[in-house]
């Protein structure tokens, strides 16, 4: 009797175990694998041979090194915080080594915390511009990044440009996968400025573009989508009516320094253990130990079964023999 008891215990502990391995994955795993409302980073990345025009010496300058300072700060009191959406704020500025602000920037975003990709909220903006349209990703990538193209959001632009998938390489001894994005030359705005900066010193004032362009090289962690460490070469300049390029508003290297590489591979590490976790190590510990557990309660029925019915043939009474007429 006790043996049929554990096995019809163990049978029920197996079918347990197998529905809470089908449980964390389609309730447990949505619930946690998804971006913090409460996201922090203070990435940097040195600039050099960095050219920037100092208006107000009116002087071009030229081989600079600067510094970048980044932060990332979500927003998890905002309106549109949810369980869904994320609002993360985002500032840059880019300094010289003599401490002459040569950029700054700055724009808050909603987050969907399953896909990474912006959504449309009543709190984004872009240097405090509500009415751009802010579309595709901004400062990670989706869990499960794949080997394919996205498109990610240009702040200066204001647009988003397709980062292609160019291959696999390893960052402090993790892998990673690189993207490489393009943005072709893009007017971001007109403004009127003296003839001599666009080649018409003969000209007291024009109306030049302002011309953008970047070339961006993105390392992503996939499992978990942290931007690991990225590089770009952007380039702004002035262009005259006749399309004459100018003086160099801002241009340089930029890449991530040591420091921002160690914690962006720290910072993957810790995410891609947490959802290996939730997603294969918890799921299948449970259906293991829960297909173990119905084998085990299985045998344990089968051999009652199979003793009690050798008992009751041992048992078997034996047919009273007829009397023999001789």
């Amino acid at each position: 009797m006790r043996g049929r008891a554990i096995g019809l215990g163990l049978l029920g502990l197996g079918a347990f175990l197998l529905a809470a391995a089908l449980a964390v994955r389609l309730f447990l795993e949505p619930a946690l694998v998804k971006l913090p409302l409460d996201q922090t980073a203070a990435p940097t990345a040195d600039g050099t041979d960095v050219d920037w025009f100092d208006l107000a010496a009116g002087k071009q300058l030229r081989g600079l090194e600067a510094d970048v300072r980044q932060q990332v700060q979500g927003d998890p009191g905002s309106e549109a915080a949810s369980e869904d959406v994320a609002v993360w704020n985002f500032g840059s500025t880019v300094t010289s080594t003599d401490g002459t602000l040569l950029n700054a920037g700055t724009y808050r975003v909603c987050i969907d915390r399953r896909t990474a990709e912006a959504v449309e909220c009543d709190v984004d903006h872009v240097d405090y511009d509500d009415d751009v349209a802010i579309t595709g990703l901004t400062l990670t990538f989706p869990f499960g990044t794949e080997q394919r193209d996205y498109d990610v959001f240009n702040s200066t632009t204001r647009q988003a440009f397709p980062a292609t998938f160019a291959g696999t390489e390893e960052i402090g001894g993790l892998d990673v996968y690189r993207f490489e994005l393009s943005i072709p030359e893009t007017v971001i705005r007109s403004t009127d400025v003296p003839g001599a900066l666009v080649g018409e010193p003969g000209t007291s004032t024009v109306t030049a573009d302002i011309v953008y362009s970047n070339e961006r090289t993105i390392w992503v962690e996939p499992t978990s989508g942290v931007i690991v460490t990225s590089e770009e070469n952007p380039v702004t300049v002035l262009q005259g009516p006749d399309g004459q390029t100018g003086a160099t508003i801002l241009s340089g290297t930029f890449a991530g320094d040591g420091d921002t590489i160690a914690a962006g591979v720290k910072r993957a590490e810790e995410y891609r253990s947490q959802i290996t976790l939730v997603r294969t190590v918890l799921p299948l510990t449970l259906a293991g130990l829960g297909l173990l557990a119905l084998l085990v309660g299985a045998l344990l029925l089968r051999r009652r079964q199979a003793g009690g019915a050798h008992r009751e043939e041992l048992f078997e009474p034996i047919p009273a023999r007829e009397p023999q007429v001789q």
